[in-house]
């Protein structure tokens, strides 16, 4: 994105309703081997969680830094 930050994405595949978590872990492990490629750590800039719902998937988007 701009000055370092980064973002991954994923759309969950849950159905009903409730938070994507398995989507969150998801993009966390994608991120930490993402930052792990030059040994430092995944800091956390912005998290957007979006519930899935009737005949709606939920979303994830992680922004972060590595450091």
């Amino acid at each position: 994105m701009d000055d370092g930050i980064y973002m991954v994405a994923k759309r969950s595949a849950q159905i009903g309703f409730g938070p994507p978590d398995g989507a969150k872990a998801d993009v966390y492990a994608e991120a930490n081997q993402f930052c792990n490629k030059t040994n430092q750590k995944v800091k956390t800039v912005k998290l957007d969680m979006t519930d899935s719902g009737l005949a709606k998937p939920g979303n994830v988007s992680l922004e972060f830094k590595c450091e």
